[in-house]
C-alpha cells in the first residue's frame, strides 16, 4: 500500500462532500435489519484480508481471523454500496489482500458475517465506514465524518424548488422500532422471512416500492414537462410522477415502482402510488398486496436546502390500519451527481 493515498491534500479534496454527509445509524445500516446484526454490541478482530469485492449492492471483505474461543474463521465483512463509500474517499486500492488489519463491527446473529464500522490499516490510518461511529484507534482517520454542515458551501446552482440532487442524512423505518398492525395472514408470512436467503439483492434483483425509497444513496428530481422524473441512484431506478389526476392519459401497468400521481400543497409534493407489483412492503419481510397504496409527502424547507420525506402505506390485505412506514431527512447536495449503480452478482 502506498502511504501517499492518505496525504492531507487528498483528504481536503473530499471536505465538501464529507460536510454534506451527516449520517445517523439508521442511514448507514442500509437495508440490513436488527434481526440479522446485533447493533447493540461492537466486537473487534485482527486478521488477514483474503479477498475484497468492491461492488454494489454491498462492498464485502473476507477476513481470516480467530474467534473469541480460539477457533479459526473467515469473516464476511459487509458495508454500504460501493458508490456510497467512494463518495467518502474510500476505495478498493486502500485495502490489499494479505495485509493484517484490525476491524470493529456488529456480528451477525446467524452466520460468520460482521457489519463493519471501522478498520485500522497497517500504516496507522483508520477507515470509518459508518457515520455514527467514532474513531477507535487512530487520530488519522478517513471515510465517514460527523462534521456539522457548512452552509457557506451551498452556492446557488441555478436550481429551484425540489429539482436538485438530495442526500439522505437521517432515515427511520417504523418496523425496526415498533410492531406493525398486521393481519394474521401477514404476520404468518413475515414470521417465515429469512433475510439471508430471501434478500432480493442476493441475485441483484431490484427492490420495489416503497422500500426502494429507503436508501442511503442520493435521489434527484427532474422536470419533465408538467410531470416529474425522480431518479434513484440505488438500482438505477427512474420513477415517473404524473402531475395530473387524469389517469386515462398514462400507462398504468403494474410495476415494482407502481404508478404515481403527484400534487403540490404549498411547499409539499404529495405523491400517491398504486399498481405496485412487488411482494414486500419493507426489508423486514412485511408482505404487500396489489391493494397497497403508498402516500408520500416531500416537504421542502423554506430556504430550499433540506427536504423531509414520509411514506404512509394503506394495504387492507396486510395492515389493519394505515401505517407511517418510513421517514427521512435529505440535504441538498450540489457537489453530488447520480452515478450508475451497476449491481454485480458475486
Amino acid at each position: 500500500m502506498h502511504s501517499d493515498n492518505f496525504e492531507p491534500k487528498a483528504i481536503i479534496n473530499q471536505v465538501v462532500i464529507f460536510l454534506l454527509l451527516i449520517l445517523c445509524s439508521s442511514v448507514i445500516r442500509g437495508h440490513h435489519s436488527n434481526a440479522e446484526y446485533n447493533f447493540e454490541v461492537t466486537e473487534e478482530y485482527v486478521g488477514e484480508v483474503v479477498d475484497v469485492s468492491w461492488r454494489n449492492p454491498h462492498v464485502r471483505i473476507w477476513l481470516r481471523s480467530t474467534r473469541q474461543d480460539g477457533s479459526e474463521v473467515v469473516w464476511d465483512l459487509e458495508m454500504l454500496t460501493a458508490n456510497n463509500l467512494n463518495r467518502r474517499g474510500l476505495s478498493q486500492e486502500m485495502i490489499e489482500i494479505g495485509e493484517t488489519v484490525r476491524i470493529a463491527g456488529h456480528r451477525s446473529r446467524r452466520r460468520d458475517s460482521i457489519y463493519m464500522t471501522n478498520m485500522l490499516l497497517p500504516d496507522g490510518t483508520e477507515i470509518r465506514t459508518r457515520g455514527d461511529t467514532e474513531p477507535r484507534w487512530s487520530e488519522t482517520n478517513i471515510g465517514f465524518t460527523a462534521s456539522s454542515l457548512n452552509q457557506d458551501l451551498y452556492a446557488d446552482d441555478g436550481s429551484e424548488s425540489i429539482f436538485r440532487v438530495w442526500l439522505p442524512t437521517e432515515r427511520i423505518r417504523t418496523s425496526e422500532h415498533t410492531d406493525l398492525p398486521l393481519t394474521a395472514s401477514a404476520r404468518a408470512v413475515k414470521s417465515s422471512w429469512d433475510s439471508v436467503t430471501d434478500d432480493p439483492q442476493i441475485g441483484c434483483n431490484p427492490i420495489g416500492m416503497p422500500e426502494a425509497m429507503y436508501s442511503p444513496n442520493p435521489i434527484q428530481f427532474i422536470r419533465n414537462g408538467e410531470d416529474i422524473t425522480l431518479r434513484l441512484e440505488e438500482w438505477d431506478h427512474v420513477r415517473s410522477i404524473f402531475m395530473t389526476s387524469d389517469t386515462s392519459l398514462h400507462d398504468q401497468q403494474a410495476t415494482i415502482l407502481g404508478y404515481s400521481v403527484g400534487d403540490w400543497e404549498d411547499n409539499t409534493l404529495v405523491v400517491r402510488t398504486t399498481n405496485i407489483d412487488y411482494p414486500w412492503m419493507d426489508y423486514e419481510g412485511t408482505p404487500q398486496t396489489e391493494a397497497a397504496v403508498v402516500t408520500e409527502r416531500f416537504v421542502l424547507s423554506e430556504d430550499e436546502r433540506s427536504l423531509d420525506w414520509e411514506a404512509t402505506v394503506n394495504d387492507a390485505g396486510t395492515l389493519t390500519e394505515p401505517v407511517l412506514l418510513f421517514t427521512a431527512h435529505y440535504e441538498w447536495a450540489p457537489e453530488v451527481v447520480i452515478q450508475s449503480y451497476n449491481c454485480a452478482v458475486l
